[in-house]
């Protein structure tokens, strides 16, 4: 199975979301799933793919060509795009790497991220909502990180502005072994 996953890029977050998505990179992989991602070489994008690549799994990045990343990044004179998978496909742009990953992946899978992953998220649910694809959201709500999302999408429902059978496209997880069970 091919498994897009969204997570940060940043290099400040607590070392927990690191050693996470070090340990989900490294169980998916296991498990004989590929894993699409956003081809970067920082934050917890970066021990994802360290993790995969440790248990022999396969790695999609899907990289914005010349994206040189932020400024802290530059500034700590780290090189954003990952350059050691065995498949990167550069983009034009952060909207066709969204398309792209979306595309390849059979399911969503959701980590600990920011404004990027939120991005990703809901224009992964939009594209759902207008019957783009049927494919779910497995969101991991590590430590209660997205306790408030997961909260504004019951709003959604309960109010009605989100259509009622699209509630079972939001897979909550509240752990790494709930999460597995899934795949």
């Amino acid at each position: 199975m091919n498994l897009s996953v969204y997570l940060g890029s940043s290099i400040h977050c607590d070392d927990k979301f690191n050693k996470l998505a070090y340990e989900v990179g490294e169980r998916f992989a296991r498990q004989g799933h590929t894993i699409v991602y956003g081809g970067a070489n920082v934050g917890t994008m970066k021990y994802l793919a360290d993790g995969a690549m440790s248990a022999g799994g396969r790695i999609i990045g899907i990289f914005p060509k010349d994206f040189k990343g932020t400024r802290d990044i530059w500034h700590a004179g780290i090189e954003v795009q990952r350059k050691d998978l065995q498949e990167m496909i550069e983009v034009a742009d952060f909207a066709e790497r969204k398309k792209l990953m979306e595309e390849m992946g059979d399911c969503c899978v959701v980590l600990p991220g920011s404004f990027g992953t939120l991005d990703e998220m809901f224009t992964y649910a939009c594209d759902r909502s207008i019957d783009k694809h049927e494919k779910n959201i497995y969101l991991l709500n590590y430590e209660g990180y997205y306790d408030p999302v997961i909260q504004l999408v019951e709003n959604m429902n309960s109010t009605g502005f989100m259509k009622p059978h699209l509630k079972g496209m939001f897979v909550y997880c509240s752990t790494l072994d709930e999460l597995m069970q899934n795949f």
